[in-house]
């Protein structure tokens, strides 16, 4: 319990300090590289990020098939499971090479018409370091599935926190001394790179990870691809959904576009950061509650008891970022990305409900029901496809995210909740209650945004700043009173009190 308390309020910190950093360090790393080598750069991750289908969802079984072993008090079943997860992912990296080196391949094809020479050369660097990358991540992917299934959330996150850190000031330093794209992500690698070697010394010591790689349990590889097999689905789905985007504005529109739509993009980033970071440390609790056949009703506690906080958080930033977004990314990126906000905006639409239901997921694959999910969203995966390709000639960035909205609003609302209720049994109805209660405390906070809106011109920092505290403020002060149950009143209030009995006695 101390562990998920620890890793939740290191999640929400890793993901303020991050994407604070982010948004001091984008704006001028937009100004020394230029649209184009930041183009370039979203480009080859756009590439390379499809190679992290080849993982077939393997990764996300792990912590469902090491609660198994622990349940039995079987070590040598877990050292074995080690083992195997190990052999196969060390094979999936070999993959992953050979794919980035046909994708390095063909790179070039695609962006001939609307890439220069230098640009097309640069790309190719940049796309064999992130194939690079991404091998290694492979490979200690059961380190890293190891440390969560034990809960060791502190040290995970506050690596990621230094790591983070770290690499913009790196990134800072080469910029001034003349670097570009290419350099910036080798730094990228190498930062990647020492992390994982730390995770692996702290999982030999802190939970004595072993690998056996000798009699492997047959039935448990069956099980494994077969439930793995709907969650590389997902993986597909998600790349095709999420970076066929930028695929296709670079064919029709170049590095410029791409850039536009990469720093749109980002935001529905930093968006579904902050709510994936609550629900991966409830994810082991869940597993743990599934695999010792526990009651529908403490899932239902949990799907809804965290939906609401991750509404109160999600709805707060998308809130702030409709009243004070568009003038900050005129300010923050310069006006020649104000297509960004909207870009932005319509992303953060397409992932919002998911992003107060993400637990569900968590359950699905606990419950071994994720099938249904994984097909049809690759299914309305390929009709935005079709959609994006002529949205994205006749209206740019902005054409390709809104065909995406359409098509998640399909599948991760109007599906998922009809899957949630009829097949998981979930209390879906209870749920949006719930939500739904919450309701009156916005109303104040969105009429204080509109009347910013009308009678506040955002001209700075300053101005924004000060726009986003009122909106905060009145945010609090509003849920608290009209929307927060006694259970978040005390969730929020116990912190809050304590520092102020350590202050008072000091």
């Amino acid at each position: 319990m101390n562990q998920r308390k620890a890793g939740a309020i290191l999640s929400n910190i890793y993901v303020v300090v991050i994407n604070v950093i982010a948004l001091v360090y984008t704006p001028y790393m937009l100004r020394m590289m230029g649209q184009s080598q930041y183009g370039l750069y979203g480009t080859a991750n756009s590439f390379i990020s499809y190679l992290s289908i080849l993982s077939l969802g393997i990764g996300g079984a792990y912590i469902r098939f090491n609660f198994q072993c622990r349940a039995k008090h079987d070590r040598e079943a877990e050292k074995k499971l080690n083992g195997m997860f190990l052999t196969i992912f060390s094979v999936l990296s070999l993959l992953v090479f050979i794919g980035g080196l046909i994708f390095i391949a063909l790179s070039e094809k695609l962006v001939e018409s609307t890439f220069t020479l230098q640009e097309s050369s640069d790309l190719r660097i940049i796309m064999f370091i992130l194939t690079l990358n991404m091998m290694v991540s492979f490979i200690f992917n059961v380190v890293m599935m190891s440390l969560q299934a034990y809960e060791r959330f502190f040290f995970i996150r506050i690596v990621l926190l230094i790591a983070g850190i770290i690499t913009p000031i790196a990134n800072v330093i080469t910029l001034n001394m003349g670097g570009r794209a290419v350099v910036i992500s080798e730094i990228s690698f190498f930062i990647s790179l020492l992390s994982y070697i730390i995770f692996y010394i702290y999982a030999r010591r802190a939970i004595a990870l072993q690998f056996s790689f000798k009699g492997f349990d047959k039935q448990v590889m069956k099980e494994l691809f077969v439930f793995s097999g709907f969650l590389f689905l997902n993986s597909i789905t998600d790349q095709i959904t999420f970076s066929t985007d930028n695929l296709v504005l670079s064919a029709v529109g170049g590095t410029t576009v791409v850039a536009v739509y990469t720093i749109g993009s980002s935001f529905k980033g930093y968006f579904q950061q902050i709510s994936s970071s609550i629900a991966n440390v409830f994810a082991p609790q869940i597993n743990d509650i599934v695999a010792n056949n526990g009651n529908i009703s403490e899932l239902d506690m949990i799907f809804i008891r965290i939906g609401r906080i991750q509404f109160y958080i999600v709805s707060l930033v998308l809130i702030e970022y409709i009243f004070v977004g568009y003038d900050f990314v005129c300010i923050w990126a310069g006006y020649d990305y104000k297509d960004a906000f909207y870009i932005g905006l319509l992303l953060i639409l397409a992932v919002f409900v998911p992003a107060i239901q993400n637990i569900g997921l968590e359950i699905q694959k606990a419950k071994n029901m994720h099938k249904a999910r994984s097909i049809v969203y690759f299914l309305i995966a390929l009709v935005n496809v079709i959609i994006t390709i002529p949205c994205s000639i006749k209206w740019g960035g902005i054409g390709a995210a809104f065909a995406t909205t359409i098509c998640m609003f399909l599948g991760t609302v109007l599906f998922m909740n009809f899957y949630y209720a009829k097949y998981i049994h979930l209390d879906i109805r209870g749920f949006w209650k719930s939500i739904y209660s919450i309701l009156p405390g916005y109303v104040l906070p969105v009429f204080g945004g509109i009347i910013i809106n009308r009678f506040w011109r955002l001209d700075s920092y300053f101005e924004i700043s000060g726009a986003a505290v009122i909106i905060l403020v009145v945010f609090g002060i509003s849920i608290w009173n009209f929307s927060m149950n006694s259970y978040e009143k005390q969730l929020l209030g116990k912190p809050i009190g304590q520092i102020k009995e350590k202050m008072f006695k000091k």
